[in-house]
């Protein structure tokens, strides 16, 4: 397995899937599939500097379904991509997002490892995001 390509394609599958869930056009059977992308010790430091463990994380993703309009997009942009060991890949990316006419805009590392039963056969162990210049 290439890692890299399966964490970019985990990133990119990972968003697309946030907008179909907080525009409420995913269903439940959507949700239990994107939350075995979350490794049981992933640990994620939002753009504001909380921290959450992975059941957090999928609480607060169950919470929010349906709670943007339908002209909600998330747009990722790779910045770089490097292999750290054999079974350790991290990605830093910028996310995007639009709502309302109000945009946001977060630079994101995040580590993962291969995992078989994962979506993409990738895990998210580590996601860090810091709040940059929208464009």
């Amino acid at each position: 397995m290439d890692l890299t390509a399966a964490a970019w394609a985990e990133i990119e599958n990972r968003h697309h899937f946030f907008v179909e869930w907080f525009t409420g056009r995913a269903d439940g059977a959507a949700m239990e599939a994107s939350a075995r992308a979350f490794a049981p010790d992933m640990a994620m430091i939002g753009p504001s500097g909380g921290l959450a463990g992975a059941d957090q994380v999928i609480e607060m993703l169950r919470a929010a379904r349906g709670r943007r309009g339908p002209d909600f997009t998330i747009r990722v942009e790779l910045v770089a991509a490097r292999l750290l060991a054999p079974d350790l890949v991290q990605i830093i990316y910028d996310e995007h997002q639009a709502h309302a006419g109000e945009t946001s805009a977060r630079r994101s590392t995040a580590l993962f490892s291969p995992d078989e039963a994962a979506p993409e056969g990738v895990v998210w162990r580590s996601l860090h995001e810091t709040w940059i210049k929208a464009d």
